[in-house]
């Protein structure tokens, strides 16, 4: 028997409780058994499958998912937005929810915090989800509330990630860049807007100089990167032309090639789209995509993600490499000492 592990997979637990006093803004109008919101003029559907842990736990299995490593990217960032309380007891918060879940089902399930990385103040809070939650890794947010991480205000969560060798998993936040140019029309926030906020928050890591000041970050990005590899070329030939003569603020500062940081990066499996997947292996090397559904907020049977990876043109073991072996090497899950092939 082998395994796959899902790395991008949400879950959050219903609960009538409101200790942010938010409830009024971000839940939503009940529709059949799921629910649409209008966050920041933003419609969208939160599905029961989000929610509803034995669920997701049964589709999963269905689809041959033997572990999930269960995040949160949206309620810390969308409720600090919308609630006077402190922004740490929100994302403790969430960090504790995430912990719950995973003592459902231990056996089967792993966790993965979620901090603002422009806050110096929560490098406590990643500290706590590695140490006594025993979670397995940190998400942020490619920004947080319209702010890139590769501000000097990141810097401490960066020297922390690097130093103790933590893996980050980059996720677009709820309300991405360009959010407010009518992207409420024909869910353009999700389809496009999150995409392009993750090659965003990732081209400035890039051009700032951030891969450079940390050279030996564990990042694995979602959605194959987002929108990040279609505008590589863009990148090359901008540091390439050099900045001669620009304000400072405008120079590219990367010593590399932008493409050259691509080595330093993992990507997941999510996009649902097999052209896609085979260029983010043709690019990442198969020992650099891990496997990954975003399954709860997308519920789409799983099975779907698994053959498009049996359906690549590659050998079974870079299959397995994807399926779990980079996830347990990345996230050190201990798999391997099961004496799986």
């Amino acid at each position: 028997m082998s395994h796959i592990v899902d790395i991008h997979t949400h879950c959050v637990l219903p609960s009538r409780d409101d200790p942010f006093g938010v409830a009024h803004v971000l839940r939503g109008t009940l529709v059949g058994r799921n629910s649409v919101s209008n966050f920041r003029n933003l419609p969208a559907v939160s599905y029961v499958e989000m929610t509803d842990f034995d669920l997701q736990q049964d589709v999963s299995a269905r689809a041959g998912l033997t572990r999930r490593i269960v995040s949160s990217p949206f309620s810390a960032e969308a409720i600090t937005q919308v609630s006077t309380s402190p922004a740490m007891d929100i994302v403790k918060h969430g960090n504790d929810q995430i912990a719950k879940i995973v003592a459902r089902s231990p056996h089967t399930l792993f966790g993965m915090g979620h901090v603002n990385p422009l806050d110096p103040a929560q490098v406590v809070e990643a500290q706590r989800c590695m140490g006594p939650l025993g979670f397995k890794g940190i998400l942020v947010c490619s920004s947080w509330h319209g702010r890139f991480i590769d501000h000097p205000e990141s810097f401490a969560f960066w020297e922390w990630a690097e130093d103790c060798g933590a893996p980050i998993f980059i996720h677009p936040p709820r309300a991405p860049i360009g959010s407010d140019q009518d992207m409420g029309q024909y869910k353009l926030d999700e389809l496009v807007g999150r995409p392009f906020d993750t090659a965003m928050g990732l081209a400035r890591m890039i051009l700032s100089g951030l891969l450079d000041r940390y050279p030996k970050l564990n990042i694995v990005v979602a959605h194959m990167g987002g929108g990040l590899l279609p505008v590589m070329g863009r990148l090359n030939f901008g540091w390439r032309l050099g900045c001669e003569g620009m304000p400072e603020q405008a120079k590219i500062r990367c010593k590399l090639l932008p493409s050259e940081y691509l080595k330093r990066l993992h990507v997941d499996t999510m996009g649902l789209w097999g052209p896609h997947l085979r260029q983010a292996v043709e690019v990442f090397g198969a020992d650099r995509v891990l496997f990954g559904t975003d399954f709860g907020p997308v519920p789409i049977d799983p099975r779907e993600h698994v053959d498009l990876v049996n359906a690549l043109p590659i050998s079974d073991a870079q299959k397995q490499d994807i399926f779990w072996r980079n996830a347990d090497r990345l996230f050190g899950l201990g798999l391997a000492s099961e004496g799986l092939q």
